[in-house]
């Protein structure tokens, strides 16, 4: 595709311009969805992800929390992370 520079990102060389002005509307959309995959994967591989047990874990070692509190937050971040689960199978 073109040259990688120190950073791991991709630097659009003279030959890649030239084939890309030449590509047909597939060719181009491959091009764009291949740009896209690559951005996608390195911003899922920046993000500080965590997981339901490490939430429920700080919030339990908050003190004057109870069982039923917990409970309910949690049901509350479960229903979130169900909801945006669904909208990225739909993408």
């Amino acid at each position: 595709m073109a040259k990688k520079i120190q950073n791991k990102r991709y630097l659009v060389n003279r030959a890649v311009y030239k084939a890309v002005k030449k590509y047909d509307h597939q060719q181009f959309e491959n091009f764009c969805a291949d740009i896209y995959k690559s951005g996608w994967e390195d911003g899922k591989a920046s993000v500080n992800a965590l997981d339901v047990k490490d939430i429920e874990a700080v919030i339990r070692s908050v003190k004057g929390i109870g069982e039923v509190r917990i409970g309910k937050i949690m049901e509350a971040i479960n229903e979130k992370f169900d909801e945006n689960a669904g909208s990225e199978e739909t993408e």
